[in-house]
């Protein structure tokens, strides 16, 4: 991976939009810029998209619908020089040859925007197949750290396998603090324990060059922004108010330590792979262990989302 080619910044956290406004990427980056700093990328997805619609009382078909990302997305590709996650639709339901189809449209929109998959035994079928084809892919409605180990384990299975991709960036990982934060679990502890994990697969377990971006999502304060540097999470996605917020801070502000901490929150002791989990040397092997919950890659945090997501568009469709 040139990092000069990308204009990634090894050892920076970097920031990405979460909105499906391309009016917010001028504003927040203007913002941004005054201070010495860049909005990098984008994430978006459905709900964002139909929250802007809804907002405009409109009513599309699901083809207009699709197109309609599509079109937002390229918007958003001209203001932000780095990555831009769009989101394949999937409920429930929706079989991974579906979401392969999509994400592989997706895909060809630009050569840096990312397909964002839902983290569920669908989503890695689907995975699979768009890795195998070399493209970028965003494992979104992260919740625990089993997932965040087999969506490692995965990749360096497919590269394996199939070998490394040519992307411009590395996949990513998108675990959602702030909805953990909401059950009562501190959701940075899953980041900071995920950094562990990618770490383990680096130094310990992988034999090719190991390279998987963490992607700090459903971010919900500044302390949330401030850990996640601390943490030296590679990306955070965070919505434009609370950018407003941040950039709004001293220097000597943002750098300093976080005061709120919420000793209410359950802290997520680390999870160790089981010794016949980190002995898992092929893809069936894999898809074995996740489909007994050997590997357990189901979570109801990612059921709602998936709930949410789902409802969110339902209300732009026709």
């Amino acid at each position: 991976m040139d990092n000069k080619k990308i204009n990634f910044i090894p050892n920076k956290t970097h920031f990405l939009l979460d909105s499906g406004d391309p009016e917010e990427y001028d504003e927040i980056g203007k913002l941004a810029k005054v201070r010495g700093s860049e909005i990098w990328g984008s994430t978006t997805n459905p709900s964002l998209i139909a929250k802007k619609l809804s907002s405009e009382n409109k009513r599309l078909t699901t083809k207009e619908a699709f197109k309609l990302q599509k079109q937002i997305v390229m918007q958003i590709v001209q203001i932000v020089p780095g990555p831009v996650s769009a989101e394949v639709y999937a409920d429930h339901t929706t079989s991974s040859k579906n979401m392969i189809k999509q994400g592989q449209e997706i895909s060809t929109w630009h050569e840096r925007v990312v397909v964002k998959l839902p983290t569920t035994i669908e989503g890695f079928k689907a995975r699979t197949e768009l890795r195998k084809k070399g493209i970028c892919t965003n494992n979104t409605l992260v919740f625990s750290q089993q997932q965040i180990f087999a969506i490692c384990l995965h990749e360096q299975l497919i590269q394996k396998k199939y070998g490394p991709t040519n992307n411009i960036y590395p996949p990513f990982i998108s675990p959602f603090v702030g909805r953990l934060d909401d059950i009562g679990q501190n959701g940075m502890q899953l980041v900071d324990n995920g950094m562990q994990i990618k770490e383990h697969f680096k130094t310990y377990l992988s034999k090719l060059p190991f390279s998987i971006w963490m992607l700090e999502a459903s971010v919900r304060s500044i302390d949330h922004i401030k850990l996640g540097i601390l943490a030296k999470s590679e990306l955070i996605t965070a919505p434009a108010k609370l950018y407003k917020e941040w950039f709004a801070l001293s220097n000597k502000e943002q750098e300093s330590a976080p005061d709120k901490i919420n000793s209410t929150l359950r802290e997520l002791e680390y999870w160790q792979a089981p010794s016949e989990i980190n002995g898992i040397d092929s893809l069936d092997k894999l898809f074995e262990a996740i489909t007994t919950n050997r590997l357990n890659v189901l979570h109801e945090l990612t059921n709602q989302g998936i709930d949410k997501f789902v409802a969110d568009w339902k209300n732009i469709l026709s």
